[in-house]
């Protein structure tokens, strides 16, 4: 512990070393930044978004990308002549419409219909240019073998089939199930809000109804061929204007296209986020006379974050790094994150104002060794958590923590190097007695004016002097938090309760943590205005997700062997035991087969000509089955379950994952897949991703307190205090309408950082404190840190504020997270942590200004030695502090800031 301590010294004196040095040579530092971050601007030049949904928002690698990898693989796309939406191997590109009468229930009228089928007919008729050739739907479209392969599909077109619309009239159209000339049909897929007859058998009038117009991608040239006629259809449906009905719509790219609508805001948001921040620091830094007010500096701090956040943009982005729409949160986040290291070295610079006769190198130096280490924990423990956030399987995820995470380190860079040397040239103007405007000399205080009879005006704006103590130049924002937090908070009734109010809320904290849900619904993912999030509602609301589930195996088997047909069917039997299956439906070519008179186990020949003589009449199972060369083996063959609507997000999880533990325990030797299983992924793996991401970034900051805190005791308490935060923040996620996904994986990892902080601040202030008593000690952490946490949390908030007016689901559930965060970390380390210090605190105090072999407050050099610059300035201001201090008088609190304090001892 006490070899951590002596490298805790030697970093401090390096610190104060750079300072010296930094402020020897001002013009360097104030220039060289600027010039290195413009000169990353270039990086926009590969600028290259990323709006791919299933790149974004799936894990990477994940069971169910490899199972469509295999299925791609193996089974060909035949939907150019025989479409069966069981048989997708991938989800479809299609153009999506859904239709709500605007009278009660009167979707299925002849005029609705009527105005219904000229839709479809202009849709059919749209015609789009590719490659300079004109394509039309029938081009791109899907044919079933079930008409002869010549018809284009529409999904929902039997509505204007005379034989449906006669069964109508007649009263005769079962639901959900109706047999028409073509097969059957579920009309919970296309019908919705439904009234029944009165025995619950026939459909007698309904609300809503969905056609779909599905199409062709088995082959790259078709791909694009289908992907603009899509967007043909999106432009058909924008200006459609119908008179009976109401309607949504969507294609497969609508998300992709709909993604970035969200953050195209982001400018204007930032220029005024930039603005209120430029105004809030101006206001906090206003104290003082015309000499030593900050309130000019403060602006330079701001600006020093946002040319940090340029450098980060452009320098990411020239590495290749895709922007993804979450990105657009980083200036925000990153500004707060400036600006509070910010005001932890203005705050530095005013308490050493107390000392007299010193450089301003010497000053600029003090102000590194006091604060350095501060803003450096700040900095380092948010780039952590933005390190180990970027090894995340989410691209989004990981991608946002890059970003981030380079801005965190260019903003500490630029306030370490831009704003020291402001801060160099705001010292040499103060300590010369010049006017933060004018820079002309000021003759006389606010005093002596004030006795000359000027007026206030006059006094304010003309008078002042060089400041000669931290209250000279300090707001009253700055000075009020520690001057009503130290009568309040450690008077005994009030820690007893502060202590029970804790309590309470870490009741309510793991009461929210049960009721917390997992899963992110597409819809939230662009603006409430997007005609996608209009589509994704009206598709929850009236239709849900109804998942034919496929049971593949790509190994030859003997089929003529009836213990392979029974494996088969019991599996299919078995999953109808699942609620979520429908028990009356499921699609396999071997059972349909085994139950046909073609069905022949005699021998192999006898078997493959029933096989084909089926498939003929059975023209979709063609689909399902791949032949071997010879056409005497079966290669790869599925069969399908069929689900039940499914909304939920947890539901369509934990379907997929027992559909998958029926199939791995089969003796079928099969796997369950869906196409939608790559989305569902997200909902298993972000719970695990996001515990194990925590945990992960949580071991990395105790490691790091350590580091920095070498303390056992306070260790604890921080790391106690972190975790309780944390736990706070995922219980209130839920109390607040917020579900764990992606998008709130990134605030958890980054509240870690920021917990880490507030908390780091008030006990490193505690174990650096003279006072004698755990309560003096508490107290004495509170009036320094409390100013600082207050503002630069309050600065967090300004930097987030205005994205709550945003219609972005990513902008506002950031904002929301942010408040827990910045909200909970305050309270813990201003209430609970001096609280909890005054009662079981450490019962040491660690000087950091002498190391273990010198005699306290003794010159650093011996005899005849010499010495640099630096060192001989920690020897003046040693010299200085002892020539203070030795006059029998106890040490002020600017002694204390200072680090001017006893070797650790015990109590």
């Amino acid at each position: 512990m006490k070899s951590l301590w002596d490298c805790h010294r030697s970093l401090l004196r390096g610190f104060y070393h750079y300072g010296y040095f930094l402020a020897s040579h001002p013009a360097w530092f104030l220039t060289i930044p600027i010039g290195l971050c413009l000169l990353s601007a270039v990086g926009f030049m590969n600028y290259n978004p990323e709006t791919d949904i299933e790149t974004l928002y799936a894990p990477t690698d994940s069971r169910a990308v490899k199972d469509r990898d295999t299925v791609v693989k193996t089974f060909p796309d035949l939907f150019a002549t025989n479409y069966h939406p069981f048989s997708a191997n991938k989800l479809m590109a299609q153009g999506i419409a859904i239709f709500r009468s605007k009278a009660k229930r009167a979707i299925l009228t002849p005029e609705v219909l009527h105005e219904l089928e000229t839709f479809r007919n202009n849709v059919l008729s749209l015609t789009v240019q590719v490659d300079g050739q004109n394509r039309t739907f029938e081009d791109v479209c899907v044919r079933s073998q079930t008409f002869g392969g010549t018809d284009c599909v529409v999904d929902g077109d039997f509505l204007f089939d005379r034989f449906f619309n006669e069964s109508m009239s007649r009263g005769e159209v079962n639901y959900p199930f109706w047999f028409s000339v073509g097969g059957g049909i579920d009309l919970n897929l296309f019908i919705s809000d439904v009234v029944m007859s009165d025995n619950e058998e026939y459909l007698k009038a309904a609300g809503a109804v969905k056609m779909a117009f599905p199409l062709r991608q088995d082959t790259k040239e078709v791909e694009k061929m289908s992907l603009a006629w899509e967007l043909e259809f999106a432009d058909l449906m924008k200006n459609a204007n119908f008179s009976t009905v109401d309607y949504a719509y969507a294609i497969s790219q609508s998300l992709s296209l709909e993604l970035d609508r969200g953050t195209k805001g982001d400018i204007f948001y930032f220029s005024l986020t930039f603005t209120l921040m430029i105004t809030y620091a101006s206001v906090v830094s206003a104290g003082g006379d015309c000499v030593s007010t900050r309130a000019l500096l403060a602006n330079a701090g701001v600006v020093a974050a946002a040319v940090g956040i340029m450098g980060a943009f452009g320098l990411v982005t020239l590495t290749g790094v895709r922007f993804v729409n979450m990105v657009g949160i980083m200036p925000f986040l990153t500004l707060g994150i400036g600006v509070d290291d910010m005001f932890l070295l203005m705050g530095t610079w005013s308490e050493i104002t107390a000392i007299k006769d010193i450089s301003i190198e010497e000053r600029i130096g003090l102000v590194f060794k006091k604060a350095g280490v501060g803003i450096t924990i700040t900095s380092l423990t948010d780039f952590l958590a933005f390190v180990v956030g970027s090894l995340s399987v989410f691209k989004s995820v990981k991608n946002f923590c890059i970003y981030t995470g380079v801005g965190v380190l260019l903003c500490y860079v630029c306030n370490a190097t831009f704003f020291a040397a402001c801060l160099t040239y705001h010292g040499r103007r103060v300590y010369s007695g010049r006017h933060t405007i004018t820079c002309k000399k000021v003759g006389k205080s606010r005093a002596e004016l004030s006795r000359e009879g000027h007026c206030c005006c006059h006094v304010c704006l003309f008078g002042g002097a060089v400041p000669s103590g931290p209250n000279d130049d300090q707001s009253l924002c700055e000075k009020a938090p520690k001057y009503f937090l130290t009568n309040f908070i450690l008077y005994k009734p009030v820690r007893f309760v502060i202590l029970l109010l804790f309590a309470g809320y870490l009741g309510v904290s793991f009461w929210g943590c049960t009721k917390l849900k997992q899963g992110l619904d597409l819809k939230n993912l662009v603006l409430e205005s997007s005609y996608f999030h209009k589509y994704q509602v009206w598709d929850t609301e009236n239709f849900g997700v109804k998942v034919p589930i496929a049971f593949v195996t790509t190994s030859e088997k003997d089929y003529t062997n009836i213990s392979t047909i029974m494996n088969v069917y019991e599996l299919l039997t078995k999953s109808k035991d699942d609620p979520y299956i429908d028990k009356t439906v499921d699609n396999c070519w071997l059972t349909s087969f085994y139950k046909t008179s073609y069905y022949n186990s005699t021998d192999d020949d006898a078997f493959f000509d029933g096989l084909k003589t089926f498939l003929a009449l059975r023209p979709s199972f063609q689909n399902d089955l791949v032949f071997g060369a010879d056409n005497r083996s079966i290669i790869a063959s599925r069969c399908h379950a069929y689900s039940i609507k499914v909304v939920d997000s947890n539901d369509q999880a934990n379907l997929m994952t027992r559909m998958r533990d029926l199939a791995d325990a089969s003796p079928a030797d099969v796997f369950a897949y869906h196409p939608a299983f790559v989305y569902f992924e997200q909902y298993l793996s972000i719970l695990s991703g996001t515990l194990q991401t925590v945990g992960v970034t949580l071991a990395v900051m105790f490691v790091v307190t350590c580091i920095f805190i070498p303390q056992p005791m306070i260790v604890v308490i921080v790391m106690v205090q972190v975790v309780m935060i944390v736990t706070g923040i995922f219980g209130f996620m839920a109390h607040w309408g917020l579900t764990l996904s992606s998008v709130t994986m990134i605030h958890l990892i980054m509240s870690v950082g920021f917990s880490v902080d507030f908390c780091a601040h008030v006990c490193t202030a505690y174990i650096v404190s003279e006072k004698q008593s755990r309560e003096d000690r508490a107290k004495d952490a509170i009036v320094h840190a409390s100013g600082p946490i207050f503002n630069g949390g309050l600065s967090s908030i300004i930097g987030v504020v205005v994205l709550l007016f945003t219609e972005s689901y990513i902008f506002q559930s950031f904002f929301k997270i942010m408040v827990l965060v910045i909200g909970f970390g305050v309270l813990h380390a201003v209430f609970l942590i001096p609280v909890v210090l005054s009662f079981i605190g450490p019962a040491t105090y660690v000087d950091l200004e002498e190391d273990s072999a010198t005699p306290h407050f003794a010159s650093k050099t011996s005899g005849g030695s010499k010495q640099k610059n630096g060192d001989a300035s920690l020897t003046k201001i040693s010299s200085i502090n002892a020539a203070t201090l030795t006059n029998e008088r106890p040490l002020s609190d600017h002694d204390l800031q200072l680090g001017y304090l006893p070797r650790e001892k015990s109590r």
